[in-house]
C-alpha cells in the first residue's frame, strides 16, 4: 500500500467551517454523507424517541396524580382534624373559665384577658379554617394541577406535544444539513480527494502521497509566463513514485461545470504549481547517484475528474477520470531509485 502523509485540503477546510459553526460531529467524509442520506430517518427517530418518552411520562403522570389526589385528600382530612382539635381544646378552655365562680378580683382580670385570647384564637381557627387547609395542599395542588394539564394536552394535542419537545433536536438537525448544504462544494471536493486517495493506496508502497502539499517562498519566484510573482503553491495531492513526481488536482464536477466557460480552468494553477516546484527542487534537491551526474526529477500535471472530463486533450496536462488515474500512473518507467524516493520526500514532508 501506498505511503500516505496529511489530511485533504477540503477536508480540513471542510471542518473548520463547520467549526466555526458550532458542527464537531463529523470526522470524515463518509460521516457526512451518511448524515445527509439518514437525515430524514433520524429526524424520525428523534420523533419517535420524543412519542416514547412522552407516552412513559404520561403513564407515570397518571399513576401519580391519583397518588396525590389520595394524599391530597389525606392532608385535608388530618389538616381538618388538627384544626378541630386545636378548636375543641381552646373551647374547652374557655369553658372551664366560665365555669369557674371563686375567684377574687385579680383572678378574674386576669381570667378577663386570658378569655379574650382564647376567643380570639378560637374565632380565628373557625374563620379561617378553610384557607388554613388550602394553605396545607397548595403544593400537592399546584402538582395535581400540573398533571392534570399535562394529560389533557396528551389526550387532545399528542402530536402538536411531542413536535414541540422534539423541536430543540429537529431544528439543530435542520441547521446541520442547511450548514451542509451551503457547504456542498467543500464537500463534493473533500469526497473527491478522499476517492482519489483510497484508489492511490491501492499502488504498492514505493509510492509516497503527500496531501494538502503547502510551499511558501520566502523570496518569491518569478513566472515569467503569466507575469507574476509566486508566493506560495498549494497542491491537493504530491505523488513521488520511482518514475518522478505526480501533481495531482482533484475535480468533482458536473457535466454541466465540465462544459461551463464561467468556471476557471484547473490547467493554469497547475501549471503554475508545476513551475515553482521545479524551481523549489532544483535550488534543494540534488540526486547525485547516477554515474553521469546529476539526475533530473521528472515533473507531471494530472488533472483527476471523479465523474466526467472534458474531451479535449491539452499541452503540459493529462486530464484523467478516477478510473485511469492509476493505469497512467503505473505506465512511466522508473527512473529512481527507492533511496532517491525517500530522499525526496523526506525534503518535501
Amino acid at each position: 500500500m501506498a505511503r500516505i502523509y496529511g489530511t485533504i485540503e477540503s477536508l480540513k477546510s471542510l471542518k473548520s467551517e463547520l467549526e466555526d459553526k458550532g458542527i464537531s460531529r463529523f470526522s470524515s467524509v463518509k460521516e457526512i454523507k451518511t448524515f445527509l442520506s439518514n437525515y430524514n430517518s433520524e429526524k424520525q427517530t428523534i420523533l419517535n424517541d420524543t412519542s416514547n418518552e412522552l407516552e412513559k411520562e404520561y403513564f407515570e403522570t397518571c399513576t401519580n396524580l391519583e397518588q396525590r389526589i389520595h394524599k391530597k385528600a389525606e392532608i385535608i382530612n388530618l389538616e381538618k382534624e388538627r384544626i378541630n382539635n386545636k378548636i375543641s381544646n381552646l373551647q374547652s378552655k374557655i369553658d372551664l373559665i366560665h365555669s369557674n365562680k371563686d375567684e377574687n378580683f385579680l383572678e378574674k382580670l386576669f381570667s378577663s384577658v386570658n378569655l379574650y385570647f382564647l376567643k380570639k384564637q378560637s374565632k380565628h381557627f373557625v374563620k379561617n379554617k378553610t384557607k388554613l387547609i388550602s394553605s396545607t395542599i397548595k403544593e400537592i395542588s399546584n402538582q395535581i394541577e400540573n398533571d392534570e394539564h399535562f394529560i389533557k394536552k396528551y389526550e387532545t394535542e399528542k402530536q402538536h406535544l411531542i413536535e414541540k419537545r422534539a423541536k430543540p433536536k429537529t431544528e439543530k438537525l435542520e441547521y446541520i444539513r442547511n450548514i451542509l448544504k451551503d457547504s456542498r462544494n467543500l464537500i463534493s471536493g473533500a469526497i473527491g480527494e478522499n476517492l482519489v486517495v483510497k484508489e492511490i493506496k491501492k499502488l504498492s508502497d514505493d509510492y509516497v502521497l503527500i496531501n494538502d502539499f503547502n510551499l511558501n517562498f520566502t523570496r518569491p519566484i518569478f513566472y515569467k509566463k503569466h507575469n507574476q510573482r509566486i508566493y506560495s503553491i498549494q497542491i491537493d495531492h504530491l505523488l513521488i513514485s520511482k518514475a518522478g513526481i505526480f501533481i495531482i488536482e482533484t475535480k468533482n464536477w458536473s457535466k454541466s461545470s465540465v462544459d461551463s466557460i464561467s468556471l476557471r480552468s484547473p490547467i493554469e494553477q497547475i501549471e503554475r504549481s508545476n513551475f515553482a516546484l521545479y524551481v523549489y527542487i532544483s535550488e534543494n534537491i540534488t540526486l547525485n547517484e547516477h554515474h553521469w551526474g546529476e539526475q533530473q526529477i521528472p515533473i507531471r500535471n494530472l488533472i483527476v475528474m471523479i465523474n466526467n472530463k472534458p474531451k479535449s486533450e491539452f499541452k503540459y496536462v493529462k486530464i484523467k477520470l478516477l478510473k485511469e488515474m492509476n493505469h497512467y500512473i503505473n505506465y512511466f518507467e522508473p527512473v529512481l531509485t527507492e533511496n532517491q524516493i525517500n530522499k525526496i520526500a523526506n525534503e518535501l514532508i
